[in-house]
């Protein structure tokens, strides 16, 4: 009996990647007006940013129903296999909760929900961790033990833009927006027990993106083992940047993964453009 592992699409992972590994993914919806869009099926990244220059209404998002978590276990489960659902961070979406709504319509068929406690290149991370350990046929106690060390030591360190985003969408503080708005000062924010906070507070962007290296790389132990993804909204070059940055940091040491990615709507909704951030993780 095989593990296949169910995420949602904050995770980020391409559509066609997911397929390849065997991954299911379950979009969250990005609402335009009246509009509804599926996150990655309905709406590319060109696409969102065209609609975000353009459209008066900005965007918001939407959770997957329980139904649509329903159809994506049910061939899984019609063919035998036990299900591993990782969702984004449940103090930033409800998702989970219709993973778990959904999962209630098959009571004997092992289905495990996991809070990963992140979001966009982080979750996906811990998605693609978990399928590579499920295609060793690792047992789900050894894979859910090793996504319960990696959300205890994985991090996120972010500078974004414009704060205004995350406040219109709620996941940081109006004090917070209004602060870096009206006395310019960039705050570097960190996910912390799953919710977005700040971890310093600088005068530039510029300065913001020092900072979010220096702190990436206290956070490591052994960068040997070290796991690094550059994520951005819409912002190639800053992202880039950062890449070659930690690259020099590293000086010459080859962590287990060094890439950048660029987020997809759902999470640009939140981030806005240009935003960027590094999600770093150390692998015992």
């Amino acid at each position: 009996m095989s593990i296949v592992i169910v995420t949602d699409s904050t995770s980020d992972i391409e559509p066609q990647r997911a397929q390849a590994l065997g991954i299911v993914v379950v979009p969250l919806f990005v609402v335009f007006g009246d509009t509804s869009y599926k996150d990655y099926v309905d709406l590319t990244r060109a696409e969102f940013f065209q609609k975000l220059a353009t459209e008066k209404v900005l965007p918001i998002t939407s959770q997957p129903t329980a139904q649509m978590f329903e159809d994506a276990y049910a061939p899984l489960v019609a063919a035998g296999h036990q299900i591993l659902c990782i969702t984004v961070s449940s103090k930033l979406s409800g998702t989970i909760n219709a993973a778990r709504a959904g999962a209630q319509r098959f009571p004997d068929a092992g289905i495990e929900i996991f809070d990963s406690q992140t979001a966009a290149g982080g979750l996906g991370m811990m998605v693609l961790r978990a399928n590579e350990l499920a295609q060793q046929d690792k047992s789900m106690p050894e894979i859910l033990a090793a996504l319960e060390h990696e959300r205890e030591t994985q991090r996120l360190y972010a500078c974004i833009a414009d704060l205004s985003h995350l406040q219109r969408t709620g996941r940081i503080g109006k004090a917070q927006a209004v602060l870096g708005t009206l006395m310019k000062i960039v705050p570097v924010l960190v996910l912390k027990d799953g919710e977005v906070a700040a971890e310093a507070q600088v005068r530039t962007f510029a300065r913001a993106q020092e900072t979010m290296l220096d702190l990436a790389f206290k956070a490591v132990t052994d960068p040997a083992k070290a796991r690094f993804l550059v994520m951005h909204t819409n912002a190639p070059e800053v992202a880039q940047a950062a890449l070659e940055k930690l690259r020099t940091r590293l000086g010459g040491v080859v962590p287990r993964l060094l890439d950048i990615l660029e987020a997809g709507p759902a999470i640009a909704t939140h981030g806005g453009p240009g935003a960027v951030g590094i999600f770093v993780a150390q692998d015992p």
